[in-house]
């Protein structure tokens, strides 16, 4: 996805409406103002619309994972075919967790992610599924003490 080009559009209909409104020096220069303040809330808009995007996909095509990943700092879909095994679930994404970690685990963790081509958001989900399962696999829990009969 290219948000220069929703940012190109913002930046023609507020020209437009500057020249409509008398376009004298000090509205162009709000206008640049304005526009400049705009472009992070642009980006983040098109990444917002993207991570939806990849969501409405990812429900319609359960066999396939979707992923938001940066490419040259643009928001960019990418599908992979998941797995005979169902390695990561298609189930829906729509829980959320918020997650504190130490700056050098963070970094650990993406590049982590980038070394095996996936987002962070892939790959903590499979991580913590993997976890998850060999948990399960080992039965529940220990319990230790002495019985008398």
């Amino acid at each position: 996805m290219d948000t220069s080009i929703a940012m190109n559009r913002l930046e023609a209909a507020i020209e437009r409406h500057v020249l409509v409104a008398g376009g004298d020096t000090e509205m162009e220069a709000m206008a640049d103002t304005l526009l400049s303040t705009l472009e992070p809330a642009v980006h983040q808009i098109a990444l917002d619309l993207a991570e939806q995007a990849a969501a409405e996909v990812s429900a319609q095509l359960a066999s396939h994972e979707i992923d938001v990943v940066l490419s040259e700092g643009e928001p960019v879909l990418r599908a992979r075919l998941l797995g005979d095994d169902g390695e990561v679930s298609a189930e829906s994404m729509d829980a959320r967790i918020t997650l504190r970690l130490p700056p050098t685990l963070k970094e650990r963790v993406e590049v982590a992610a980038d070394d095996v081509g996936e987002s962070v958001n892939s790959w903590l989900v499979k991580t913590l599924t993997a976890q998850a399962q060999e948990r399960r696999r080992r039965g529940g829990r220990r319990i230790s003490g002495t019985i008398e009969t």
